[in-house]
């Protein structure tokens, strides 16, 4: 319905219904249009512009650390993974030098046991070698003593034959009695 009142007002051989009055109105909205497009470029356009600027900014500064962090991250990597591999050459040199020692302390040990034992058995064998020279010195008191008991037994007595065989048999019996050494 408002197309067709347009339409019949418009004076008879006229298209538009052009006059001075329709150019001042649409004058007036030009302006108001280019006066509404200044006020909102310079109240919203700018603030808006700086505000996408910085954010722009922030998220490049953002990027930049990023990147940064992550080549920091890289190198980090790579010098743990150096690390790791010296830590395994390390473990590998430490246990063979553990090994090494052990085996030289072991070595030690035994060597020093071993003399202990010789030492042990030398000194053994002394003892039982002046253990048997006691023995004999201690046999040939007691054979020297026997054979003083006997001579003074036979010079005592002026005796018979039967008389001194059987003190003879009685000293052999005597000397039978005696536990040797071995």
């Amino acid at each position: 319905m408002g197309l067709i009142h347009v339409l019949t007002a418009v004076p008879e051989g006229r298209m538009l219904g052009i006059d001075a009055q329709m150019v001042v109105q649409t004058v007036i909205q030009l302006f108001n249009a280019a006066l509404l497009f200044l006020f909102l470029f310079f109240i919203l356009y700018k603030p808006v512009r700086a505000f996408l600027q910085k954010r722009a900014d922030k998220v490049k500064t953002q990027m930049e650390r990023a990147a940064h962090d992550m080549a920091a991250a890289d190198l980090l990597k790579a010098q743990y993974k150096e690390n790791l591999s010296n830590i395994e050459s390390e473990r590998v040199e430490i246990l063979d030098t553990a090994h090494r020692s052990a085996t030289q302390k072991s070595k030690g040990i035994v060597d020093e046991a071993r003399g202990e034992a010789e030492a042990a058995r030398k000194q053994a064998q002394l003892d039982i070698s002046h253990q048997q020279e006691q023995a004999r010195d201690a046999l040939k008191i007691h054979v020297i003593e026997l054979s003083s008991a006997m001579a003074s037994k036979i010079v005592s007595h002026v005796l018979d034959e039967a008389a001194q065989d059987r003190l003879f048999d009685e000293a052999l019996r005597e000397l039978e009695e005696v536990t040797w050494p071995r």
